[in-house]
């Protein structure tokens, strides 16, 4: 497991702070993604599309909730690409929950070579889809580096 710089705890810093922009209540999740030169290439929080209207009633409805939500990492990569910045060979750094398979498909597909995670709780209900994510990061050479 690769050791943590000053800019990793950095950029985790920042995915935390981004995390709290999220209007879940029960779920605060912040994903950056960096590029070669440590520039910061967009951000992502969990939350609804862009123009969907983001009511309590929606957040508080568990089952409507997840309709909804778009996960953090793939907001950081749908901001990448709406902004028009590549994301190959970029790193992401994730804080809050980890990597689900869904999200490991799309951080794959853009090129994303390193995913720096920092879990702020345990999901029991996701083991499986964190192992898939685990073994096609391993299979695609996408490094994991989570923070303990």
């Amino acid at each position: 497991m690769s050791q943590l710089n000053k800019w990793d705890e950095r950029y985790l810093s920042l995915a935390k702070e981004v995390g709290t922009w999220s209007k879940d209540p029960s779920t605060k999740v912040g994903a950056v993604t960096v590029g070669g030169k440590k520039e910061v290439l967009s951000q992502g929080f969990n939350g609804f599309p862009r123009g969907i209207d983001d009511t309590d009633e929606r957040y508080n409805d568990r089952e409507t909730k997840y309709k909804f939500v778009v996960h953090a990492e793939m907001n950081a990569i749908y901001n990448a690409t709406y902004s028009g910045a590549s994301l190959d060979g970029a790193t992401l750094y994730v804080y809050g929950l980890p990597i689900c398979s869904e999200c490991a498909k799309g951080i794959i597909q853009v090129g994303i070579k390193k995913v720096v995670v920092q879990k702020s709780k345990e999901l029991d209900n996701w083991n499986e889809s964190v192992k898939l994510s685990q073994a096609m990061f391993d299979e695609a050479g996408v490094e994991l580096v989570i923070k303990k």
